[in-house]
Protein backbone atom coordinates (compact mmCIF):
# COMPACT_ATOMS: atom_id res chain seq x y z
CA UNK A 1 0.00 0.00 0.00
CA UNK A 2 1.76 3.43 -1.41
CA UNK A 3 1.93 6.72 1.55
CA UNK A 4 -0.65 8.66 0.20
CA UNK A 5 -0.42 12.32 -0.64
CA UNK A 6 -3.42 14.25 -1.89
CA UNK A 7 -2.18 16.68 -4.69
CA UNK A 8 -5.24 17.92 -6.29
CA UNK A 9 -5.67 20.87 -9.19
CA UNK A 10 -7.90 23.57 -8.34
CA UNK A 11 -11.09 22.61 -8.10
CA UNK A 12 -12.62 24.57 -11.28
CA UNK A 13 -15.73 23.17 -13.51
CA UNK A 14 -14.34 21.68 -16.45
CA UNK A 15 -16.84 22.17 -19.28
CA UNK A 16 -17.04 19.42 -21.48
CA UNK A 17 -19.07 19.73 -25.21
CA UNK A 18 -21.87 18.02 -24.72
CA UNK A 19 -22.51 17.75 -29.03
CA UNK A 20 -18.68 15.87 -29.24
CA UNK A 21 -19.45 12.19 -30.80
CA UNK A 22 -16.38 11.20 -28.33
CA UNK A 23 -18.00 9.40 -25.38
CA UNK A 24 -18.14 10.88 -22.17
CA UNK A 25 -16.01 8.87 -19.90
CA UNK A 26 -13.51 8.69 -22.09
CA UNK A 27 -12.91 12.37 -22.41
CA UNK A 28 -12.95 12.24 -18.35
CA UNK A 29 -10.21 10.07 -18.17
CA UNK A 30 -8.15 11.22 -20.87
CA UNK A 31 -8.38 14.31 -19.05
CA UNK A 32 -7.51 12.61 -15.54
CA UNK A 33 -4.65 10.78 -17.60
CA UNK A 34 -3.23 13.66 -18.71
CA UNK A 35 -2.97 14.86 -15.37
CA UNK A 36 -1.28 12.26 -14.72
CA UNK A 37 1.05 12.24 -16.97
CA UNK A 38 1.81 16.00 -16.08
CA UNK A 39 2.32 14.94 -12.47
CA UNK A 40 -0.27 17.39 -11.31
CA UNK A 41 -1.25 13.93 -9.77
CA UNK A 42 1.79 12.33 -8.40
CA UNK A 43 2.22 8.90 -8.13
CA UNK A 44 0.95 8.03 -4.70
CA UNK A 45 -1.41 10.85 -4.28
CA UNK A 46 -4.90 10.09 -4.09
CA UNK A 47 -7.80 11.13 -6.95
CA UNK A 48 -10.48 12.99 -5.80
CA UNK A 49 -13.33 11.59 -4.84
CA UNK A 50 -16.18 10.22 -7.29
CA UNK A 51 -18.39 12.81 -6.32
CA UNK A 52 -16.00 15.78 -7.25
CA UNK A 53 -15.01 14.73 -9.90
CA UNK A 54 -18.65 14.63 -11.27
CA UNK A 55 -19.01 17.89 -9.95
CA UNK A 56 -16.09 18.93 -11.80
CA UNK A 57 -16.84 17.23 -15.07
CA UNK A 58 -20.26 18.20 -14.68
CA UNK A 59 -21.45 14.41 -15.66
CA UNK A 60 -23.05 11.58 -13.72
CA UNK A 61 -21.04 9.12 -11.02
CA UNK A 62 -22.03 5.94 -13.60
CA UNK A 63 -19.30 8.40 -16.27
CA UNK A 64 -16.70 8.84 -13.27
CA UNK A 65 -16.41 4.89 -13.03
CA UNK A 66 -16.31 4.02 -16.37
CA UNK A 67 -14.00 6.50 -16.78
CA UNK A 68 -11.95 4.90 -13.83
CA UNK A 69 -11.88 1.83 -14.40
CA UNK A 70 -10.66 2.85 -18.19
CA UNK A 71 -7.34 3.94 -15.88
CA UNK A 72 -7.68 0.75 -13.95
CA UNK A 73 -6.94 -1.27 -16.92
CA UNK A 74 -4.58 1.17 -18.29
CA UNK A 75 -2.90 0.42 -15.29
CA UNK A 76 -2.73 4.24 -14.62
CA UNK A 77 -4.12 4.00 -10.92
CA UNK A 78 -5.27 1.13 -8.46
CA UNK A 79 -8.25 1.16 -6.46
CA UNK A 80 -9.30 -0.17 -3.13
CA UNK A 81 -12.82 -0.09 -1.16
CA UNK A 82 -12.65 2.05 1.78
CA UNK A 83 -9.63 3.93 0.66
CA UNK A 84 -10.02 5.75 -2.53
CA UNK A 85 -8.06 5.77 -6.06
CA UNK A 86 -4.58 6.35 -6.45
CA UNK A 87 -1.65 6.94 -9.13
CA UNK A 88 0.15 3.99 -9.92
CA UNK A 89 4.06 4.57 -10.39
CA UNK A 90 4.59 5.59 -14.10
CA UNK A 91 6.64 2.42 -14.79
CA UNK A 92 4.21 0.32 -12.84
CA UNK A 93 3.71 -2.45 -15.68
CA UNK A 94 2.68 0.14 -17.85
CA UNK A 95 4.40 1.19 -21.69
CA UNK A 96 2.80 4.45 -22.75
CA UNK A 97 2.71 5.03 -26.72
CA UNK A 98 1.57 7.82 -28.16
CA UNK A 99 -0.43 7.65 -31.61
CA UNK A 100 -1.49 11.04 -31.71
CA UNK A 101 0.76 14.45 -30.93
CA UNK A 102 3.46 16.15 -32.39
CA UNK A 103 5.96 13.85 -34.49
CA UNK A 104 8.56 14.34 -32.07
CA UNK A 105 7.08 13.01 -29.34
CA UNK A 106 5.23 10.21 -31.71
CA UNK A 107 8.75 9.85 -32.11
CA UNK A 108 10.06 9.17 -29.15
CA UNK A 109 7.34 6.85 -28.04
CA UNK A 110 7.56 4.11 -30.61
CA UNK A 111 11.30 4.42 -31.14
CA UNK A 112 12.07 3.20 -27.86
CA UNK A 113 13.81 6.23 -26.49
CA UNK A 114 12.31 6.84 -23.18
CA UNK A 115 11.96 3.26 -22.74
CA UNK A 116 14.44 0.35 -22.98
CA UNK A 117 12.92 -1.41 -26.13
CA UNK A 118 14.44 -4.45 -27.70
CA UNK A 119 13.87 -5.87 -31.04
CA UNK A 120 14.28 -9.15 -32.70
CA UNK A 121 14.69 -9.32 -36.42
CA UNK A 122 12.98 -12.14 -37.83
CA UNK A 123 13.08 -11.34 -41.54
CA UNK A 124 14.35 -9.33 -44.06
CA UNK A 125 14.17 -10.18 -47.96
CA UNK A 126 12.85 -9.19 -51.44
CA UNK A 127 8.99 -10.38 -51.23
CA UNK A 128 5.56 -9.90 -53.50
CA UNK A 129 3.97 -6.58 -52.90
CA UNK A 130 0.42 -7.22 -51.32
CA UNK A 131 -2.80 -5.46 -53.03
CA UNK A 132 -2.92 -3.53 -50.29
CA UNK A 133 0.56 -2.07 -49.68
CA UNK A 134 0.63 -1.87 -53.30
CA UNK A 135 -2.08 0.79 -53.23
CA UNK A 136 -0.53 3.11 -50.76
CA UNK A 137 3.09 3.34 -52.35
CA UNK A 138 1.97 2.98 -55.84
CA UNK A 139 3.35 0.04 -57.27
CA UNK A 140 1.61 -2.68 -59.04
CA UNK A 141 0.77 -5.74 -56.59
CA UNK A 142 3.04 -8.67 -56.98
CA UNK A 143 5.96 -6.52 -57.63
CA UNK A 144 9.51 -6.71 -55.76
CA UNK A 145 9.04 -4.80 -52.47
CA UNK A 146 11.68 -4.58 -49.45
CA UNK A 147 9.85 -6.09 -46.26
CA UNK A 148 11.18 -6.44 -42.82
CA UNK A 149 9.32 -8.37 -40.28
CA UNK A 150 10.33 -7.73 -36.35
CA UNK A 151 9.12 -8.00 -32.82
CA UNK A 152 9.79 -5.44 -29.79
CA UNK A 153 9.96 -6.46 -26.61
CA UNK A 154 9.72 -4.99 -23.10
CA UNK A 155 11.42 -6.06 -19.82
CA UNK A 156 11.90 -9.65 -21.58
CA UNK A 157 8.25 -9.51 -23.37
CA UNK A 158 6.95 -9.18 -26.90
CA UNK A 159 4.88 -5.94 -26.74
CA UNK A 160 4.17 -5.72 -30.97
CA UNK A 161 4.73 -6.99 -34.28
CA UNK A 162 5.88 -4.82 -37.33
CA UNK A 163 5.98 -5.43 -40.83
CA UNK A 164 7.73 -2.47 -42.44
CA UNK A 165 7.82 -2.06 -46.50
CA UNK A 166 10.34 -0.04 -48.81
CA UNK A 167 11.80 -0.31 -52.33
CA UNK A 168 13.40 -3.69 -53.48
CA UNK A 169 16.94 -1.60 -53.57
CA UNK A 170 16.64 -1.25 -49.83
CA UNK A 171 17.88 -4.48 -49.96
CA UNK A 172 21.20 -4.04 -51.30
CA UNK A 173 21.44 -0.44 -48.95
CA UNK A 174 20.85 -2.22 -45.52
CA UNK A 175 20.65 -5.27 -43.16
CA UNK A 176 19.54 -7.04 -40.59
CA UNK A 177 21.71 -5.70 -37.74
CA UNK A 178 21.07 -1.95 -38.53
CA UNK A 179 17.42 -2.75 -36.91
CA UNK A 180 18.35 -4.84 -34.05
CA UNK A 181 18.86 -1.53 -31.68
CA UNK A 182 17.56 1.02 -33.92
CA UNK A 183 14.23 1.72 -34.85
CA UNK A 184 12.82 1.61 -38.51
CA UNK A 185 12.77 6.11 -38.63
CA UNK A 186 15.94 6.19 -36.82
CA UNK A 187 17.97 4.09 -39.43
CA UNK A 188 16.51 5.98 -42.51
CA UNK A 189 17.05 9.50 -40.64
CA UNK A 190 20.52 8.43 -39.98
CA UNK A 191 21.78 6.30 -42.98
CA UNK A 192 19.65 8.14 -45.80
CA UNK A 193 19.51 11.86 -44.25
CA UNK A 194 15.44 11.65 -44.66
CA UNK A 195 13.42 14.12 -42.41
CA UNK A 196 10.22 12.69 -41.45
CA UNK A 197 7.71 15.64 -40.79
CA UNK A 198 4.16 13.95 -40.83
CA UNK A 199 3.06 10.75 -40.28
CA UNK A 200 -0.20 9.20 -41.60
CA UNK A 201 -1.69 6.33 -39.27
CA UNK A 202 -4.85 4.04 -39.09
CA UNK A 203 -5.43 2.06 -35.95
CA UNK A 204 -7.58 -0.46 -35.72
CA UNK A 205 -8.37 -3.82 -33.42
CA UNK A 206 -8.11 -7.04 -34.97
CA UNK A 207 -7.70 -10.58 -34.04
CA UNK A 208 -4.10 -12.38 -34.23
CA UNK A 209 -3.61 -15.11 -36.52
CA UNK A 210 -2.40 -18.00 -35.63
CA UNK A 211 1.70 -16.83 -36.88
CA UNK A 212 1.30 -13.49 -35.15
CA UNK A 213 -0.47 -15.14 -31.56
CA UNK A 214 2.67 -17.58 -31.75
CA UNK A 215 5.14 -14.60 -32.31
CA UNK A 216 3.31 -12.38 -29.15
CA UNK A 217 2.69 -15.02 -26.85
CA UNK A 218 -1.39 -14.60 -26.97
CA UNK A 219 -4.45 -17.27 -27.48
CA UNK A 220 -5.22 -17.91 -31.00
Amino acid sequence: MPSFTSEQPMGRRVALARENTIPMYFRVAETIKARIESRQYRPGALIPPEKRLASEFGVSLITIRKAMDLLVREGLVSRKRGVGTWVLSFNHGRLPIKITGNFRDWFDSVSGRLQRLEAEVLEVQVAECPEQVARVMGLEEGAPIWRMRRVRKYRGEPISYYINYGPAELDQLVSASDFRRRSFLEVFQEKFGVRLGRIEQRVEATVADMDVSAILGVDF
